[in-house]
């Protein structure tokens, strides 16, 4: 089961709590036009690795698994500095944990006699590419799953569209998207997929270096309302996205600013030191390589100002 308790997990669901823009706001003027994305219409069963992925998401977790590691908390000093203590959960959030994991996975496996399906696949500039998962759940709603390989076949993927806990989900509406890079730190390079509303002619997609480019829509559509958009971004991940249609933005977001911190922090540390110690590397010297770089990018997110500050807390005397 996925742990999603990490402050460095930065996937963006792009449509959840995207603004809407009412009609009339023109496009972004002079976004140079590039062509469509060469989004692959397919109709086939996901190859036996994601199958397995998939299995592994919709099954419960082991008996002896609490499916939460140890809690971490950090207090700021007044007086500077920070001490952090770690404790086990206590039987009752252990008890909420795993109650969370069981409504997540019964909210992500599929409907009856909706199988998983791969329906589109993008071929990456790298010689790798994408494959576009979906089903429907329970609920009917859309389920997406995304997996991105590059030239050797390493690779990962993740979950997107309106099924799922998250409380904003359903609101997953005219654009649905979800941001995933490959490979680490500064070599890192992202790929934009999911859905967005058919009706809509273009996606103006703004990244990291502050250019915008504009893109016609011309994926698969699914369930009549959806339309599948699949685009290499390369080494520039997005950060604004506004849906055009005759001419108008009729929807738009940003990327979060804690999210953009936590890119633009993991670019500048680089790759986190591998934890298998080696010859020339010590569990000792690898461990304080790995603490080092942690250090590095908590002291990078806490200078973006994307993060609340830690209240401070002050102790007085008898």
């Amino acid at each position: 089961m996925r742990l999603l308790l990490g402050l460095a997990a930065v996937l963006v669901l792009a449509g959840c709590g995207s603004a809407a823009v009412g009609p009339g706001k023109p496009a972004s003027a002079g976004a140079p036009a590039a062509p469509a994305p060469p989004v692959v219409p397919v109709d086939e069963a996901p190859p036996e690795e994601i199958d397995r992925v998939l299995a592994e998401e919709f099954a419960p977790p082991p008996a002896d698994s609490t499916g939460v590691g140890a809690l971490q908390t950090t207090v700021t000093f007044a007086w500077g500095g920070t001490t952090t203590t770690t404790t086990a959960p206590t039987p009752a959030q252990l008890a909420e944990a795993r109650a969370q994991f069981e409504a997540e996975r019964q909210e992500l496996r599929p409907a009856p006699g909706s199988a998983p399906r791969v329906v589109a696949r993008l071929p990456l500039a790298d010689g790798g590419e994408v494959l576009f998962v979906v089903w429907h759940n329970r609920d009917g709603r859309l389920c997406t799953y995304t997996n991105a390989t590059d030239a050797s076949g390493s690779g990962g993927g993740g979950m997107g569209g309106s099924c799922g806990l998250d409380p904003q989900a359903t609101q997953c509406a005219a654009i649905c998207l979800v941001s995933d890079g490959t490979g680490m730190g500064a070599a890192e390079d992202w790929v934009l997929t999911g859905t967005v509303a058919a009706d809509a002619d273009a996606l103006d997609v703004t990244t990291a270096d502050g250019s915008t480019t504009e893109y016609p829509l011309s994926g698969p559509v699914l369930d009549g309302d959806r339309r599948v958009f699949l685009l290499d971004l390369g080494g520039q991940d997005w950060r604004k996205l506004a849906l055009v249609r005759g001419g108008d933005v009729v929807a738009a977001t940003a990327m979060p600013a804690a999210s953009v911190a936590g890119e633009e922090c993991q670019r500048k540390a680089g790759p986190m030191p591998a934890p298998a110690p080696t010859a020339t590397s010590p569990p000792t010297a690898q461990s304080a390589a790995t603490k080092a770089w942690r250090d590095a990018f908590q002291a990078c997110l806490e200078a973006s100002g994307a993060f609340p500050v830690t209240p401070a807390v002050t102790t007085t005397g008898p």
